[in-house]
């Protein structure tokens, strides 16, 4: 990435683990068509509900116009509040000012597509292979209906 950007989107934030370790699982979904990025990382040591003027190198994969990029990114936060917030990015996988709606539910939702009650999240359990990509997957179920 060459070019700084200037994006607004999405920022899905989950408490996550590698290990004994704990941080936050983000999924970014910012921009549009050729300035469009979604982004999977692992930001370790920075829990999700302390994202207000956190700081801390996240591992993931960046998608840029459908190009994936993996390693490092170095995140900055600004203001973080319940429902919205600023960060900048700054590494060889992304470079871009972001404004976002904050979520704290995976981006598949937060509710139950059989019965329609509020899923229980359970923290992300992720793994940052050498290449510098993340796996990981939020898990939810439904206290309801039982419903994985």
């Amino acid at each position: 990435m060459s070019d700084w950007l200037r994006l607004s989107g999405a920022l899905y934030a989950l408490p996550a683990h590698r290990g004994e370790e704990g941080g936050s699982y983000l999924w970014l979904e910012a921009g549009e068509l050729r300035e469009a990025v979604v982004a999977e990382l692992f930001l370790p040591a920075v829990s999700c509900d302390e994202l207000d003027n956190a700081m801390g190198v996240a591992t993931g994969t960046v998608h840029i116009h459908g190009e994936p990029r993996m390693g490092d990114v170095q995140l900055r936060f600004g203001r973080v509040g319940e429902e919205r917030g600023v960060l900048s990015a700054d590494g060889g996988i992304l470079s871009a000012d972001i404004s976002f709606t904050l979520h704290r539910h995976p981006p598949s939702g937060g509710f139950c597509p059989r019965c329609g009650g509020s899923l229980v999240i359970e923290p992300v359990s992720v793994i940052t292979p050498p290449d510098g990509g993340v796996i990981g997957a939020p898990v939810t179920r439904c206290e309801a209906c039982a419903e994985h």
